[in-house]
């Protein structure tokens, strides 16, 4: 009976481990040109935050409640130091936000880009075009572009036209691509 058990448990640490590594490595091979929405915004500045204090308070309290695991910590932390000791604490809700951001926000872009969608068109302004830094494919330009609407900048990379691109600084672009609930994705910029 407890190797079975033993399976399940190390076949979900596994997937909890390495599947934020996939999902990582799936967004940056296809790189989708996604401008979010308010939705995606919400979940971005108030579902993944509300998580991760969520998690933190979780893990504090079983801390504060198992004498052997806060035994076995301070004991590492005695032995490691100071130094260690307040690097993890600084850096654990970040681990922790990273973490959800990559179970949720990749997902919802990467669902965006293989799902047929409403067309979408829209005017903005093209407010930065750099080229990308090396660890991209040469063909790499860098946008930025303004919503004429509510000034909000989005950035994305995108792999055509670079020359082309790199000269409409400060000029009006139409993006075309698909309207999803959480954003928009890009299938051409036309100027």
């Amino acid at each position: 009976m407890a190797k079975p058990q033993l399976f399940w448990m190390i076949l979900i640490l596994l997937l909890t481990c390495f599947m934020p590594c996939g999902f990582i490595i799936w967004h940056e091979s296809v790189d989708p040109a996604f401008i979010p929405n308010a939705n995606y915004n919400f979940i971005l500045k108030w579902v993944l935050p509300t998580l991760t204090v969520l998690t933190i308070g979780y893990l504090f309290s079983r801390y504060k409640n198992f004498a052997q695991v806060k035994e076995s910590l301070d004991e590492h932390f005695i032995y490691e130091g100071r130094l260690v000791k307040y690097f993890t604490l600084l850096f654990t809700p970040v681990f922790i936000y990273f973490y959800f951001w990559t179970f949720i926000n990749i997902p919802i872009q990467l669902w965006a880009q293989y799902r047929l969608a409403e067309y979408w068109s829209q005017e903005y302004l093209l407010v930065e075009a750099t080229t990308c830094s090396s660890d991209y494919e040469p063909h790499c330009v860098e946008l930025t572009f303004a919503d004429l609407a509510n000034e909000e900048t989005h950035s994305i990379r995108w792999y055509l036209d670079k020359a082309e691109l790199l000269t409409l600084k400060d000029k009006k672009v139409n993006l075309v691509g698909e309207q999803s609930y959480f954003g928009y994705i890009i299938n051409e910029i036309q100027w």
